[in-house]
């Protein structure tokens, strides 16, 4: 069995070339959270970078998603072990586009 000290650092499996978009991302990004910080006054923002569609297919069919995680209130807890009313609650606020 092959693991990751296995592979040679020089391998086209190991070389990672970032896109393009990447970058103009990170900055709309970071100009969001500064925005929030700076501006707003806002003093605490949690992320959850998983989409809208995925989080509403775990709340109908939890068996297919037991290690999903989500941030909660400043804590990381399981999709399965939250009550369905804080599950509603954070698809309601997932999304949120520039």
């Amino acid at each position: 069995m092959t693991t990751i000290r296995d592979v040679p650092l020089n391998c086209p499996e190991a070389t990672y070339v970032e896109p393009a978009y990447k970058e103009a991302g990170m900055r709309n990004f970071t100009n969001l959270v500064r925005t929030m910080l700076n501006d707003y006054g806002v003093y605490h923002v949690q992320f959850n970078t998983i989409n809208k569609e995925t989080l509403i297919d775990a709340k109908a069919h939890p068996e297919n998603y037991p290690t999903l995680m989500v941030r909660v209130a400043g804590y990381s807890v399981y999709w399965t072990d939250i009550a369905e009313r804080v599950q509603d609650d954070i698809i309601s606020r997932t999304e949120h586009t520039f």
